[in-house]
């Protein structure tokens, strides 16, 4: 059975067998209102936007929610669902707190 729950990641930490995650990164490279790449100190991922307008500009902290797709070559990429504003968010203490969450589930 599917859980109707995105899983939260790192993009260091995603799987091929994920179906629908959420990404909490930086805003990088934007190409209009088609694509972005999402940075979370642990490396890169494409989103597209679909339908969604980007009302925000390069260095924002933002959390993606969405579907991921793998391409032929091997590309992971998220189609984005939602996007939701994380100024405020200490992203320092995110990752450790990510981190620490991590370990005990893997205990």
């Amino acid at each position: 059975m599917e859980s109707k729950y995105a899983k939260q990641r790192i993009i260091n930490d995603i799987k091929s067998d994920d179906l629908q995650i959420q990404v909490t990164g930086y805003v990088e490279d934007i190409n209009g209102n088609k694509s972005f790449i999402l940075n979370d100190d642990t490396g890169k991922i494409k989103v597209n936007l679909k339908d969604i307008i980007l009302n925000y500009k390069e260095k924002d902290i933002v959390n993606v929610i969405g579907d991921l797709q793998i391409t032929t070559s091997g590309e992971k990429i998220l189609e984005a669902n939602i996007i939701q504003d994380m100024k405020k968010l200490n992203f320092k203490y995110y990752k450790r707190l990510y981190k620490l969450k991590k370990e005990i589930l893997e205990e």
